[in-house]
């Protein structure tokens, strides 16, 4: 029997993605895919636009920008900054990876069956975003 899925509704994208962020940071890297020329990440020192085994391309046709970007606790603000007030619908996949496997991801502008969580992320983590409103679970 296949394990069931659970799915997940971002009610505050901006807040929920700098806290994860804060969450994952050191020995990680984070990646955003869609139209990079609005952010500007592709300035923060140690962003590269090539993709990797684990951070990479999800949208091939039409094909998109991509930047990944060290994610320490020195590159936080200046990611967030470059990002500004709200996450733009041009972002189309945010993904993150710590220690060399994929950690976090958020596809499709954070389409609540698009969301994945590693075992970095702990249950006791998502239940502190969701006991403040930022999370949601969802029945599959």
């Amino acid at each position: 029997m296949e394990p069931q899925r659970q799915f997940w509704k971002v009610r505050h994208r901006n807040r929920f993605l700098l806290t994860i962020m804060k969450e994952l940071a050191g020995n990680a890297h984070i990646s955003f895919e869609g139209d990079q020329k609005v952010l500007g990440l592709a300035a923060i020192q140690g962003a590269t636009q090539v993709e990797d085994s684990v951070l990479k391309r999800n949208t091939l046709l039409p094909r998109q920008e991509f930047v990944s970007v060290p994610l320490e606790p020195s590159t936080l603000s200046p990611i967030f900054s470059k990002i500004g007030g709200t996450i733009p619908k041009s972002v189309r996949h945010i993904l993150i990876e710590k220690n060399g496997q994929l950690e976090f991801a958020a596809y499709d502008n954070f389409h609540p069956e698009c969301i994945f969580f590693g075992d970095a992320v702990s249950n006791a983590f998502l239940d502190v975003l969701i006991s403040e409103g930022v999370l949601k679970r969802l029945d599959s």
